[in-house]
């Protein structure tokens, strides 16, 4: 029998937490969406929206600080496509963030997922709904933070703006040379496809520039996600990226838990920072691409500051 596929960023995961087990919470949404979500125990739940019916939902949860936890659970529409719903709970204030992710619903390319940002807050019997929410912002705008998701894998995010975010060049000619050197077929096929990633966009793709939001948590929490449609659009083939991550970032420690996603896949993540202080050359770099038509996560057009 073949061993599972390893997933070099379990190394770096934090644990599962399981303290939600036997809770239950009802989430009013400021869209007029109710949701009813009952942890049965540790990574099962029952989910129900506006009273209808009940639903058995798989669950991963990562916990951020005492009273706030990232919850991830996969779902899918009335078409059988996949839809994940990225729960911020946040018990210390009896405020929730939902971040849906939904698959197919975006006819430039097939992998590209739709994001979509939901606020709302816990209603308890008896209590008013508070009013605050969390919120958009532009805190993190003019930071670069140098994130460690394993031992082999790390990316400095550079926020450039509050709805777009660039990555420093990478250095094509290093892949190259690792993909010339390994002898591993798995390694070696892998390395290719990123060799072939490069070589088709090299032109339409100079560097990374993707759309993006940030959230207030909390004083000390950010909330972060990002999509690869910049990527997809320019790849020919539109056969690459489409992906993205949903992070809640601990700003004191520079410790960040969350989802990373791509069309069929999703894995939870712990990642380390450490800040960065000198520019990159790309912060310098004029655009090449038309914002405009970017469409992955329609609420960029209603962030302003």
């Amino acid at each position: 029998m073949p061993l599972p596929k390893y997933d070099p960023l379990l190394q770096f995961r934090a644990p599962y937490n399981y303290e939600l087990a036997g809770k239950n919470y009802h989430i009013v949404l400021d869209d007029g969406n109710e949701i009813f979500v009952n942890f049965l125990d540790g990574e099962n739940l029952q989910w129900t929206e506006n009273k209808g019916e009940v639903s058995w939902k798989r669950y991963e949860c990562l916990k951020a600080e005492t009273d706030l936890y990232f919850v991830h659970i996969t779902m899918d529409d009335e078409k059988g496509k996949e839809v994940h719903n990225s729960l911020i709970l946040d018990l210390a204030q009896d405020l929730v963030t939902i971040v849906k992710t939904e698959e197919g619903k975006l006819e430039e390319a097939e992998r590209l997922v739709k994001v979509t940002p939901l606020f709302g807050a816990i209603k308890y019997p008896g209590k008013a709904l508070p009013e605050k929410r969390h919120a958009f912002t532009d805190r993190m705008t003019g930071r670069r933070i140098i994130w460690q998701y394993s031992s082999g894998f790390n990316k400095m995010h550079i926020y450039y703006t509050p709805t777009l975010y660039r990555l420093p060049k990478v250095d094509t000619e290093s892949f190259r040379r690792r993909f010339e050197a390994e002898e591993d077929p798995a390694e070696k096929e892998r390395l290719k496809a990123f060799v072939d990633r490069f070589d088709r966009t090299a032109d339409t793709y100079p560097f990374a520039e993707e759309p993006c939001f940030h959230v207030t948590i909390n004083d000390h929490f950010n909330l972060f996600c990002f999509c690869e449609e910049n990527e997809t659009l320019a790849d020919p083939l539109k056969a690459i990226g489409g992906g993205g991550i949903i992070l809640l970032q601990d700003l004191d420690r520079l410790v960040q838990n969350g989802l990373g996603y791509a069309y069929g896949s999703y894995t939870m993540c712990t990642a380390y920072g450490k800040e960065c202080f000198e520019p990159d050359e790309v912060e310098s770099l004029d655009v090449p691409y038309d914002e405009t038509k970017l469409k992955t996560i329609p609420c960029i057009y209603d962030i302003h500051f």
